[in-house]
């Protein structure tokens, strides 16, 4: 397990943070709680830990400086940092000292969640790509890029972090690229890190770029540009060279060009779309002009567990009948996305539908033949998702049972300690089981389950938003609009909308 130590000089705050969250169930461990931040340091100093949870504000030692003589002994271990002030300069010396985030007291359960859920992350990523390239390799990869494509800061945290790191956000183009590895290449990782030597020195004086490993093989990067001869085509031009230079059928997925910096988000989300094409002959794929209306996407979009194979085929076979021709592209492309995000378990693909994404039909032209691919990639995905549960349910009924307790929605309390004395299980390994199962960690799958109850409420009721977010079993409704537009690409408010208009 993961090990945190927690330092706050006021007594009630530590023991609260003992009990907000289920620490367990994000595979950590508090081994050190203490008022006292000399202590702490003297802890720090004689054993290895991969979290520190301080106050900024505290008698013995502020936290900035507990920060820096922390860093010094782990330059790696993950920094959270907890203040009764909102005060730049207390966010400005945050930051410049590595914090990840910064929360504000009285701390809210669900967004120190999000934190800690967001930290596992990094250090999982930060271990493999230190075992891959070594530790130097880690000074390329920036939280705040991450934070950026993703969308996870707020407005005002963003500015801040965006400030004091130089970046400029008032360009008039963005675009997100990512550059990745096909699965099962040979040395995969140390040609990425060829490649990203290579796009350095492409760069210069064409693109402005930010770049970040979102794992060891698979690139992200920012590109801007002021001349218009440098544009994305340009750059993807030049790509077909560096494969032949390097040895390497690296595989890119261009995301929309944005204006505004607060789109970013919505062009990395694009551009991972599409990311399963890497299974495929294609090279590349940029997103624009692939666009679907909100019902098309809603057709394609059903849990396949909720509508049978029939009734979603002839649901497809219509919708390719009803759209322009020059979406049947788009539309087929929408298709795959989903069923490969219907049958991937441990963010791997299933070797089935793999083989049936590498005999694409890349010519939409001829639609009887674009509809009998369509029909049969379905079916594997359905095919691949029934025997995966049929073994889930007969090997692990405790998952069954997590999973009908996440569906009662309304309970705000539950957890995977919880549920564990329920069922007489430890919460670690019940965690781990869950996960091994279904491909999620608890909490993100509580979380991904409450958002889509959530929108059917918005779509389905005349509900007051705030009476589904508390029906959902959300604590916080300044966390669920965060969490749902970064689910769904919209405010909550807006999706509502336009499901309304789609039904008119």
């Amino acid at each position: 397990m993961y090990q945190a130590v927690i330092v706050d000089d006021e007594p009630f705050v530590v023991e609260g943070m003992k009990t907000a969250i289920d620490w367990s169930g994000f595979n950590f461990e508090l081994c050190y709680c203490t008022t006292n931040p000399c202590q702490a340091l003297e802890f720090l100093e004689k054993h290895p830990a991969d979290l520190l949870i301080t106050d900024i504000s505290m008698p013995q030692m502020n936290g900035i400086e507990l920060i820096r003589r922390v860093r010094e002994i782990n330059p790696l271990i993950s920094i959270l940092v907890l203040s009764a002030y909102d005060n730049f300069e207390y966010v400005r010396s945050a930051m410049r000292h590595g914090a990840e985030n910064y929360l504000l007291k009285p701390l809210d359960p669900d967004e120190l969640a999000e934190s800690i859920s967001g930290i596992v992350s990094h250090i999982q990523e930060r271990a493999e790509l230190s075992d891959t390239y070594g530790p130097t390799m880690l000074t390329f990869r920036s939280l705040f890029i991450e934070s950026w494509v993703k969308g996870s800061l707020s407005e005002d945290e963003f500015i801040t972090r965006a400030q004091l790191l130089g970046v400029n956000l008032y360009l008039n183009n963005y675009t997100v690229v990512i550059f990745t590895a096909p699965s099962g290449i040979s040395m995969g990782k140390e040609k990425m890190s060829r490649l990203f030597d290579y796009l350095l020195s492409l760069f210069v004086g064409t693109y402005i770029s930010h770049f970040y490993f979102e794992t060891p093989t698979r690139l992200v990067c920012i590109i801007s540009s002021s001349n218009d001869k440098y544009t994305v085509e340009n750059l993807l031009s030049q790509m077909d060279n560096a494969r032949v230079v390097l040895d390497f059928p690296f595989f890119i997925s261009t995301g929309n060009t944005v204006n505004d910096y607060e789109e970013v988000s919505a062009s990395y989300r694009n551009a991972s779309k599409y990311l399963f094409l890497q299974h495929t002959p294609m090279k590349e794929i940029i997103y624009q002009d692939m666009g679907l209306s909100v019902a098309a996407a809603g057709i394609i979009e059903q849990d396949y567990a909720d509508i049978s194979e029939g009734s979603y085929a002839e649901q497809l076979d219509k919708l390719f009948t009803t759209i322009p021709d020059s979406k049947h592209m788009a539309c087929m492309l929408s298709i795959l996305s989903w069923g490969v995000s219907q049958t991937t378990t441990e963010m791997q693909p299933d070797p089935e539908v793999t083989d049936m994404l590498s005999s694409i039909i890349c010519d939409a032209s001829d639609l009887n033949r674009l509809l009998e691919y369509v029909h049969s990639f379905v079916h594997c995905c359905y095919e691949v998702r029934a025997r995966k549960q049929k073994i889930q349910t007969a090997a692990y009924p405790c998952v069954d049972a997590v999973i009908n307790a996440v569906h009662e929605f309304s309970d705000k309390d539950i957890s995977l300690k919880t549920l564990a004395a329920r069922l007489n299980m430890h919460p670690s390994y019940l965690g781990s089981i869950f996960h091994q199962q279904t491909g999620y960690y608890f909490n993100d799958y509580l979380n991904e389950e409450r958002l889509k109850y959530a929108a059917g409420l918005m779509e389905n009721t005349d509900m007051k938003l705030k009476d589904i977010v508390d029906k959902a079993g959300f604590s916080s409704q300044t966390y669920f609009n965060r969490q749902f537009k970064r689910r769904y690409g919209t405010a909550p408010n807006a999706y509502r909308r336009e499901m309304k208009l789609k039904k008119v």
